[in-house]
């Protein structure tokens, strides 16, 4: 156990912003991200949930994470504790989970094992913590994991945490310890945002949901997503920077949340509609104290940077370095290039590499505009140059893979420095208009990658000073599982939770990642209401990927 603290300890010591609070007569809560420290640190989300509950003079709120292969070792039969004061976890009044990876979904059973705590609600005892669950997977589709939750807040954390804590606490002071989880379960699910997975139950047919039985008197039919309306004062930041993590020594801002582009492919750009921008003088007030406090380094988050109209005002402020993920290939992409191209490395997503691909996923981005920023792009210090791209997406023909190594090859040509190339398998996500497709065969898909490999390196063809990489196929289809799945994919989470390759299980189950939906079809995540996101207008868009297909 010695071992364990001291790493811990070590970790600690590395962060800026932590906060200790002592537990007396405090709601003692443990925030869990189902992934190893550096993963989980590096999420702004996490750590936006660990300063809100913080805020509160009657919460305490400590961290844990999946300890490393390597570390479990070490835990042999000691439980799980917390960072901030080595607390086992079992001690806890609740347990959150932050969800936002589908492959995280077999550490959720494995965290609690080592915690001593049984992972599914039904065989949990009044004396363990309540188990609940926040994240964009719990406003997409958490039924493959619902069977392990007390409850699931459906929607942003801004606008649900006092509700929960202040119900939690009501209900404390007028229950017995016996009565008092389920009390909690009872009266939550009156307040709009959670839901109470055992209220419900999925009723299927040959394997496949068919719909949901209402269990409890007063449960709702439909749950709605809660957002955060006042998102332009209440946006997202670091609580802690460490050089641990993902992004060293990162101070995070959320720009925006949203995306006004809504490809048809992306669900980010779906379920956080309406989409919000952060103020820009809250955000220069912000980007002040944190220079007051020494940070010199900020990372801008947003799902498209140059949607966020002031982002030119941003980078003239002094003395601080600002980071950003992926650019659009756009007309303010182009005006703003010589203030971007001053850092080493900008990534670019054309996503597909013909015109009529990207017309299907609704891009809206041409070749003319990837190749026009590229040109600009060359005539600055820029080091190197990435892209990114999908293959296996909706109506993909084999000439679309070919053109993918076509636009590598006029970047090359136009570009002459470092230049890289991601590749990744596309995955049918909840609330998109693609939801209803599916995956490619996973056979196809290899062979695609193969000849995208062997097109930009065999000596004939090898792109000089140009790097392919792409994702192990296998987890993207365990992805594409978990994503659209129902109730009864939690038995095979279990099994890979226990260690069982995914490529057994996916023999058992890839019919259902080949199937086509209709949209009569009940879809398991169908119980969740986004506002302005219908599933008429979802399925138009569908339709409309259809008649862009020649």
């Amino acid at each position: 156990m010695r071992k364990i603290v001291d790493k811990i300890n070590f970790i600690i010591k590395q962060e800026r912003g932590t906060i200790k609070k002592e537990h007396g007569g405090k709601i003692r809560i443990c925030l869990i991200y189902p992934d190893i420290y550096q993963v989980g640190i590096s999420n702004l989300g996490f750590q936006t949930v660990y300063r809100l509950l913080n805020k509160r003079k009657d919460v305490v709120c400590e961290r844990t994470f999946l300890p490393s292969n390597e570390e479990i070792v070490d835990y042999d039969n000691y439980p799980l504790i917390s960072y901030e004061t080595k607390t086992p976890l079992y001690e806890f009044d609740i347990l959150a989970f932050s969800l936002c990876f589908e492959n995280d979904y077999p550490n959720i059973i494995k965290i609690l094992e080592l915690a001593k705590i049984p992972f599914l609600n039904s065989e949990r005892e009044s004396h363990h913590p309540i188990v609940v669950a926040g994240g964009v997977l719990c406003f997409s589709n958490p039924e493959p994991v619902a069977e392990i939750f007390d409850i699931i807040f459906v929607g942003e954390a801004e606008e649900l945490i006092d509700n929960f804590v202040e119900l939690y606490k009501r209900v404390k002071e007028h229950s017995y310890e016996e009565d008092f989880k389920n009390n909690v379960k009872r009266e939550i699910i009156k307040f709009k945002g959670f839901y109470v997975p055992e209220a419900y139950k999925e009723i299927y047919r040959n394997g496949k949901t068919q719909g949901r039985e209402i269990l409890w008197k007063d449960a709702p039919d439909k749950i709605n997503r809660v957002y955060c309306e006042n998102f332009s004062e209440r946006f997202g930041y670091s609580q802690i920077t460490t050089s641990e993590s993902v992004f060293p020594e990162m101070f995070l801002l959320e720009t925006m949340r949203g995306c006004p582009f809504s490809c048809r492919f992306c669900l980010v750009g779906h379920v956080y509609k309406p989409v919000r921008r952060a103020s820009f003088d809250k955000l220069i007030e912000k980007i002040d104290e944190i220079k007051k406090e020494g940070h010199s380094l900020v990372g801008i988050i947003a799902p498209s940077l140059t949607a966020y109209k002031e982002l030119t005002e941003l980078f003239k402020i002094s003395d601080v370095e600002l980071s950003f993920t992926s650019l659009r290939a756009d007309r303010f992409t182009m005006e703003i290039l010589n203030t971007l191209a001053n850092r080493k490395t900008l990534t670019l997503a054309p996503e597909a590499g013909s015109e009529r691909l990207r017309r299907v996923i609704k891009k809206g981005i041409s070749e003319s505009d990837i190749l026009s920023i590229c040109e600009k792009l060359s005539e600055t210090k820029l080091e190197n140059l990435k892209l990114y791209f999908m293959i296996g997406l909706p109506f993909e023909k084999d000439e679309d893979i070919d053109e993918i190594v076509n636009l590598i090859k006029k970047i090359r040509n136009i570009f002459p420095r470092k230049l890289t190339a991601s590749v990744s398998v596309f995955v049918p996500k909840p609330f998109t208009p693609f939801q209803w497709h599916r995956m490619e065969e996973y056979e196809n898909v290899k062979e695609k990658l193969k000849k995208l490999t062997k097109d930009t390196n065999k000596d004939t063809n090898k792109i000089k000073g140009f790097k392919l990489v792409h994702e192990v196929p296998k987890y993207s289809y365990m992805q594409g599982y978990f994503s659209r799945g129902n109730r009864k994919v939690l038995k095979n989470i279990e099994r890979i939770s226990k260690g069982e390759n995914f490529s057994k299980i996916f023999e058992e189950v890839k019919d259902y990642t080949y199937e086509v939906k209709s949209f009569d079809d009940y879809l398991p995540w169908d119980f969740i209401e986004h506002e302005g996101l219908s599933k008429e207008n979802l399925w138009q868009e569908y339709e409309k990927a259809k008649k862009a297909v020649d």
